[in-house]
């Protein structure tokens, strides 16, 4: 592969990845049949779950060394209780709600002037009754459909068979493969 299309090949993959993990899984199979892409259940072999333990083992002594003690848990609440008292000094009272009530009545009347009136309603009606008159006719589907199924056939005539395409896809394409570990697609070597 030259090395621009590698670095394209990359990019595609990287950006396949992050549509693939937005989609359900229905979507994902499809996706992976239009890749040509065959996904396999990845089982934790032996050496990996090793691997991952004895990873994760110094880390959840770390998580429980950060564990909240009763002195820290006394010294939080201490610095929150003044904070709680701060807003609730900030609550809205009745002298702030009514001038904020009397700022809000002037615009809702505003709001009500902009109510289509029967006038503006005469005015869009003939404009639906236009849409209307173009609504396909029971003669129109049908001579559209007359139309339409000899093309239909011929367009099916020159889809690809099962041999035809794998045996294009073994040609002409890398094999690509999901890694739901990496959640990346990649070029099998």
């Amino acid at each position: 592969m030259k090395t621009t299309q590698s670095q394209a090949s990359k990019r595609l993959f990287k950006k396949l990845s992050a549509l693939r993990a937005t989609l359900s899984n229905e979507e994902r199979r499809i996706l992976d049949k239009l890749v040509g892409v065959e996904v396999k259940a990845h089982k934790m072999t032996d050496k990996a779950t090793d691997k991952a333990t004895s990873k994760a083992t110094p880390k959840a002594t770390e998580v429980a060394a950060h564990k909240m003690t009763d002195k820290a848990i006394s010294k939080a609440t201490s610095k929150a209780t003044p904070k709680a008292t701060e807003v609730a000094a900030h609550k809205m009272t009745d002298k702030a709600t009514d001038k904020a009530t009397s700022k809000a009545t002037p615009k809702a009347t505003e709001v009500a002037a902009h109510k289509m009136t029967d006038k503006a309603t005469d005015k869009a009606t003939p404009k639906a009754t236009e849409v209307a008159a173009h609504k396909m006719t029971d003669k129109a589907i049908s001579k559209a459909t007359t139309k339409a199924t000899p093309k239909a056939t011929e367009v099916a005539a020159h889809k690809m068979t099962d041999k035809a395409t794998d045996k294009a896809t073994t040609k002409t394409t890398p094999r690509i493969t999901y890694d739901p570990v990496s959640e990346e697609y990649k070029i099998q070597d």
